[in-house]
């Protein structure tokens, strides 16, 4: 009789052993999403202005969204501006990102799903100073509106670069 086990033990072990499945399941879909939207990658202050231009010229014409002093703050949004007929419907916001002092940039691609689920918590990193797309005047209707577009284009004194486009 001492070998045997309660029944109730067993259940207990199995809830257990199935919390620590989802555990390490969450932690690898983590893993996956960012490895799959971030990437970074040693660049020259050249190769990064010509990244960024490239970037530029799908939106040859276009004003940013928003505006921002040297320092990173807002200045003004541009929501005025006139918005395409029939924009076609975002798929992610992307945010590209160059760093002279460590010679990197980093493109960060959130789908736009996330965003339509929760915006409130979507921190933008520019130039050291945390935002949300409330801190820019903006909304995710806001962004749908225009469709693919320039979101922010700033540059700092000391050379860093944030380049944010919805598509």
């Amino acid at each position: 009789m001492a070998g045997k086990v309660k029944p109730w033990v067993w259940i207990v072990l199995g809830i257990v052993g199935f919390g620590l499945l989802c555990v390490v399941a969450i932690v690898a879909a983590g893993l996956f999403f960012f490895t799959r939207h971030i990437e970074t990658h040693e660049a020259s202050p050249a190769d990064a202005a010509k990244n960024f231009e490239e970037i530029r010229l799908h939106f040859s014409g276009q004003k940013p969204l928003i505006e921002l002093d040297t320092r990173g703050r807002f200045l003004k949004s541009n929501l005025d501006r006139p918005t395409p007929p029939n924009a076609p419907r975002l798929n992610e916001l992307n945010v590209l990102a160059f760093d002279p002092d460590e010679g990197r940039i980093v493109k960060v691609s959130i789908p736009f799903w996330i965003l339509r689920l929760k915006m409130r918590g979507t921190k933008i990193d520019l130039n050291g100073n945390r935002m949300d797309l409330e801190d820019l005047k903006l909304t995710v209707e806001d962004l749908e509106r225009f469709g693919p577009t320039l979101i922010v284009d700033h540059s700092s004194a000391n050379g860093d670069h944030v380049l944010v486009w919805s598509q």
